[in-house]
């Protein structure tokens, strides 16, 4: 059984695809997920939003990740205090506009 070139070309091109696409779906896990929690406090002042990550198929952990002034995305313990007194003042801040 041989294969025209056509189909040698058509699957080389699936195989490719295949790839690139296996790859881009384990770098955007490992990405956007937060493994473990900043062992420091973000002041307030510094944070300019944030998004909540629940712990489900993709994500191992319940996380808050802050976004910095200076463009870093900390990832923090939503049980902690500073955690809910920082989210309860973006929100009041976000309600504001």
């Amino acid at each position: 059984m041989f294969c025209s070139g056509k189909s040698l070309l058509f699957l080389a091109l699936a195989w490719v695809l295949l790839a690139h696409l296996h790859s881009q779906s384990e770098a955007a896990s490992n990405f956007d997920c937060c493994l473990r929690y900043t062992k420091s406090v973000i002041p307030s002042k510094a944070i300019i939003g944030f998004t909540e990550q629940l712990a489900d198929e993709a994500c191992d952990i319940n996380a808050v990740i802050f976004y910095t002034k200076r463009k870093l995305a900390v990832c923090a313990d939503p049980k902690q205090a500073w955690v809910k007194r920082a989210v309860r003042l973006l929100s009041l801040r976000v309600k504001k506009m």
